[in-house]
């Protein structure tokens, strides 16, 4: 059992691998600003802004060629229709100064950029006249040990100390500073009161705020029904050990999915949680020294949890998808009932069972105005030895 189970490990992270790499591009119109100062329009390859600060995939309009363009190698590039605009610039993020692709925030008295490393926001604060103080915002996932916390408390400190001493010549501007509001809307806002302050000839600094939902992964709402023919079933505690039985039942449920586009084109993640009605399987087996088959039933609801990845594939009003994921499992009303001539020899109910597995599947998507419709057929398969399962279904999925 252990090689199967090994076997289905494997088997799950070779398709999200496969997956990812199918990932491919997530093409956004923009334009890229050579060193000599020169615009040039074409595609841009719209990832995460961490990838976005090492690299730049371009295609000219009018061309099929893709340039990879470095920090250096050209000035920058935006995304239309007030897009993220990135500039090359040189700064200390790793303990060395280095170029990156700074994501140029404000442009005024006091500049902002933010470079994404490891997931960890660093921002630049930088004066007209050079001057530049750093504040690192970092990510949630970091370690929760008590000494790291607390040096990373001793950091954060420092940092606020340092920038708010370069916006000193701004009143409103230091007061904007909160430690516990480190948002992109908050540390736009400071440098903006920067400037507002410090400005004598009315000009206005320059805001590069891209759309909001832009930066938004989309979540969607959705409802689905299936029919399930489980053709391989083990009741955790069966009397009949060596039996499986199989049986249908139907099956409706609510989830959420999130586009991860940036990642993964035509990617998402999705998480659904299945309730089957309790249902009656039956099967009869011979056993050893009988005279006739032994007809046992068995009784029991579920309710699944699952958590996969979803890739659709093209565009268009109907396009292919497969899925691919993990699930949970719980069995409640268990109940088990044999009769052997016509006598009944077995009836017993027990407490709640669980076990988990994985899940494969494969389906269409259809658009529906700013809905969509989705059917798909799926594999599941459980990796335990009791209660072990393997199922085969066909939802219809509603999403808002």
């Amino acid at each position: 059992m252990k090689a199967d189970y090994n076997r289905f490990v494997m088997l799950i992270v070779a398709l999200v691998m496969s997956l990812v790499t199918m990932a491919q591009t997530n093409p956004k119109s923009g334009f890229i600003i050579t060193n000599t100062g020169d615009t040039i329009r074409g595609i841009i390859d719209f990832r995460t802004n961490e990838k976005l600060s090492k690299q730049c995939t371009f295609w000219a309009n009018g061309g099929s060629e893709v340039k990879n363009y470095k920090p250096g190698e050209i000035e920058g590039f935006r995304f239309d229709d007030g897009g993220k605009y990135f500039v090359t610039r040189r700064l200390n993020v790793t303990g060395e100064p280095e170029l990156f692709f700074a994501e140029f925030m404000v442009q005024g008295m006091m500049n902002l950029y933010c470079v994404v490393y490891h997931r960890d926001e660093f921002f630049f604060f930088e004066r007209e006249d050079g001057e530049m103080a750093q504040l690192i915002n970092r990510a949630f996932y970091t370690s929760s040990i008590l000494d790291d916390e607390k040096v990373k408390l001793q950091e954060k400190k420092e940092q606020y100390g340092k920038v708010k001493n370069l916006l000193k010549d701004s009143w409103n501007a230091v007061q904007d500073m909160n430690e516990k509001d480190m948002s992109r809307t908050k540390l736009v806002k400071v440098v903006r009161d920067y400037h507002n302050d410090l400005c004598t000839d009315g000009s206005t600094c320059m805001v590069y705020e891209y759309k909001v939902e832009s930066e938004k992964a989309k979540t969607h709402f959705k409802a689905f029904a299936g029919y399930a023919y489980y053709s391989h079933e083990k009741t955790v505690n069966q009397d009949l050990e060596d039996e499986n039985y199989s049986g249908s039942t139907f099956e409706f449920g609510l989830g959420l999915e999130t586009d991860i586009e940036r990642f993964m084109k035509g990617g998402s993640l999705e998480i659904g949680l299945a309730y089957s009605p309790k249902a009656r399987f039956e099967h009869d087996v011979m056993v050893i020294g009988g005279y006739e088959p032994s007809h046992t039933e068995y009784e029991k609801s579920r309710l699944t949890i699952s958590l996969g990845m979803v890739k659709r594939f093209g565009k268009g009003k109907i396009i292919p998808l497969v899925r691919v994921g993990g699930f949970y499992v719980l069995h409640f009303g268990n109940k088990e009932t044999r009769y052997y001539k016509s006598r009944q020899v077995v009836d017993q109910t027990w407490s709640n069972t669980n076990h988990a597995g994985v899940y494969l599947g494969a389906g269409v998507q259809m658009q529906i105005s700013r809905f969509y419709a989705r059917l798909h057929a799926d594999w599941y398969k459980s990796l335990e030895s009791k209660g072990n399962m393997m199922k085969w279904g066909v939802t219809a999925e509603f999403a808002l």
